[in-house]
């Protein structure tokens, strides 16, 4: 089974997002940033691929947008169902793989947050991804990418380095080893009951350079507008923690 199958479930939200609370705080200004960067107007139809538990497509949906989210985790879509009936607001959720997205010219703008990206084997696979999220946007329609900003990652998260914490009575020891080579970076996590008993998880991702991820983009048919530094819509700069990057779908094929 591969890592991103069984990866985002319960631990994901306990132990990775610390039950999320943190990332609340921050889907506001997030989703005023998507607005914004992508140019929205209310009614647009927006499609969030890998919503996880749904925090943008709700709020966005709060706004008066018309979403639909994306997602593998089927505990992660239950998740983000609740949270839009809590919400009162209507989002479609569908369990699907992003490389194999079901829609064709049926949305306005596309998102794909928090490094929902790399999470494939070969580059191919998550070109597929861009491939499929342009088939489903309509000519004219944005995408915004948001990934960790490679240059700036590789300093932060030295290969080796080991984490230890505790949280909700556990004890978690996470360890990173980057394949520099293969810009692939590995994080495997241990967890350690009360009771003494240990589960591990990992992820393995593929960390694009902000060359790279133009260059597919272009390869697939997108014409890149612009990256931003953070929501804050600061220009992306070698010292920046994200890359936010917009790109557009032509209107006719032989657009320049």
């Amino acid at each position: 089974m591969a890592w991103y199958e069984e990866f985002f479930d319960e631990d994901y939200i306990r132990f990775h997002l610390c039950g999320g609370d943190w990332l609340a705080e921050r889907t506001v200004p997030e989703c005023d940033f998507i607005v914004e960067a992508l140019g929205l107007n209310k009614g647009d139809r927006v499609l969030d691929v890998c919503c996880g538990q749904g925090r943008h497509a709700v709020e966005l949906a709060r706004r008066g947008f018309d979403v639909v989210g994306a997602d593998l985790s089927e505990y992660l879509l239950d998740l983000a169902r609740k949270a839009a009936q809590e919400a009162s607001v209507s989002v479609r959720f569908e369990r699907c793989d992003m490389r194999e997205l079901p829609w064709a010219e049926e949305f306005d703008a596309a998102i794909n947050m928090y490094t929902s990206f790399g999470y494939f084997e070969s580059d191919d696979d998550n070109e597929k991804t861009l491939h499929a999220i342009h088939r489903a946007l309509r000519p004219g329609g944005r995408v915004l990418s948001d990934l960790p900003n490679l240059w700036h990652f590789l300093k932060v998260i030295p290969s080796g380095q080991r984490r230890w914490s505790e949280r909700e009575g556990c004890v978690v020891l996470e360890e990173h080893t980057w394949d520099v080579p293969r810009g692939r970076l590995r994080m495997e996590r241990t967890i350690i009951e009360p009771d003494g008993s240990r589960r591990r998880k990992a992820f393995d991702l593929r960390q694009y350079s902000h060359p790279e991820m133009v260059a597919m983009l272009t390869r697939v048919g997108f014409q890149w507008e612009r990256t931003f530094g953070g929501v804050d819509m600061s220009d992306f700069g070698a010292d920046s923690a994200r890359m936010l990057l917009v790109a557009r779908k032509p209107e006719r094929q032989n657009e320049v």
